[in-house]
């Protein structure tokens, strides 16, 4: 599904300069803070200049400060403050065509669809060259499952804007839904032409390509929003049922396993990404979003959540040994060893750490007497994980201590076949 156009504007006014100077201070931290993603900062500081403006203040400057407060609440979805403060903004300046789609778009994410529609509705009549409006009522239909009346609206859009693929991905969905193949894929095909890397249209070209029966083609768009994002849970699932269509049980049983955890993660993914956007400074919710996507094989964002957690605390052992889980995958061992040391030097404790250092150093077969102090480490910290035993007898291995390696060895098997000893 396409997403609503919200536009956090800087500013709607125009000559607008009579106020304060401290409230242009306040407002200013405030669009700082909206950039920043630290949105209740940003609503106290608009609450501190709206408090401090002066009766002779121009009312569309009145009308910024409320929308702008109403667009922070709107990014930590607290749809119905959103709503009421977009109200109060409407009032000081009922002639902005921004705060009625902005509006609109509060109402969308409540299902309150026939408020959603007025609301655009007026910002259409507000700015008749605008795109936006159109395209938003057309997202409206789509939800209400209006297909004709959502190409209509899509049609308008792309009318005001010829090159905007978000509006040609709406029609071509539109089109899909009322079974037009031929008109989604042209709509499609003109999307992607305008943004390569748009992977709506790419997806849905491959659904398209599937209703036409055209599979090589639909594998090609498919395994092309995968390379791109690896955990499109959709992408994946329509390649694994061309698999299975073609009695490829192997590659289909594979992308399928896949696809079951991506279907069980994706609420979790949605849950994490929400609350570091409401609580940017808690370095465990970074972490926390990290192990999503380190699930779903989405590396680069683990790592980049990993970091973010880290800068924020540093001293955070769980964070620096995921970022070296992360790199470990990656097979980036060196940067994994880093940051394994990194966690152990917060927690000297961690023997999952000191297990994994060695089993890098294996893998690099270098620094072997280091990876033999790590792997006696983990297995001292935790005597009953036949895991850390099976690193530590191969690290024996590796420096021909044949003799230690079979006993760390036997231990290893013992716990495996009594673990609660």
């Amino acid at each position: 599904m396409q997403k609503y156009l919200l536009i956090l504007s800087l500013s709607l006014t125009i000559g607008c300069n009579v106020f304060a100077e401290n409230t242009d201070v306040h407002y200013t931290r405030g669009i700082n803070y909206l950039k920043e993603g630290r949105y209740q900062k940003a609503i106290d500081a608009f609450d501190q200049s709206i408090r401090l403006q002066k009766e002779n203040v121009l009312e569309n400057w009145i009308a910024e400060l409320h929308y702008q407060k109403a667009n922070a609440y709107h990014a930590l979805e607290k749809y119905p403050e959103a709503i009421s403060v977009y109200k109060i903004a409407i009032n000081y300046n009922p002639n902005s065509a921004q705060i009625y789609n902005s509006l609109g778009i509060t109402y969308s994410e409540q299902k309150q669809y026939i408020s959603a529609l007025d609301a655009f509705k007026k910002a259409s009549l507000l700015d008749r060259k605008s795109a936006e409006p159109h395209y938003n009522i057309g997202l409206i239909h789509l939800k209400q499952a209006d297909f004709s009346n959502a190409v209509d609206a899509f049609k308008v859009a792309v009318s005001f804007d010829t090159n905007w693929t978000d509006a040609y991905n709406g029609l071509a969905e539109a089109y899909l839904r009322l079974g037009n193949l031929k008109d989604a894929e042209h709509a499609y095909s003109k999307a992607v032409s305008f943004k390569q890397n748009n992977v709506t249209g790419i997806l849905g070209l491959g659904k398209v390509y599937v209703k036409q029966g055209r599979y090589d083609d639909a594998v090609k768009q498919f395994e092309n929003v995968i390379e791109k994002h690896v955990d499109n849970t959709e992408a994946q699932y329509h390649l694994a049922q061309i698999h299975i269509r073609r009695g490829q049980k192997e590659q289909a049983t594979e992308l399928m396993k896949y696809f079951k955890i991506l279907r069980q993660t994706d609420p979790l993914l949605e849950k994490a990404q929400k609350w570091v956007k409401i609580h940017p400074d808690d370095p465990k919710g970074h972490n926390n979003l990290g192990i999503v996507y380190l699930t779903r094989l989405r590396y680069d964002k683990a790592i980049q959540s990993y970091k973010q957690a880290i800068s924020i605390s540093p001293t955070l052992a769980s964070s620096h040994y995921n970022l070296g889980l992360a790199y470990h995958k990656q097979n980036k061992l060196q940067l994994a060893i880093d940051a394994y040391q990194k966690a152990i030097s917060s927690d000297n404790s961690l023997a999952i750490a000191h297990n994994n250092i060695a089993v890098c150093y294996t893998e690099l077969q270098e620094n072997l007497e280091q990876a033999l102090s790590h792997a006696k480490t983990a297995t001292n910290l935790a005597p009953n994980n036949a895991n850390y035993w099976d690193t530590l007898a191969t690290t024996y291995k590796k420096l021909g201590l044949d003799h230690k390696a079979q006993l760390a060895r036997k231990k290893e098997v013992s716990l495996k076949n009594n673990p609660k000893k």
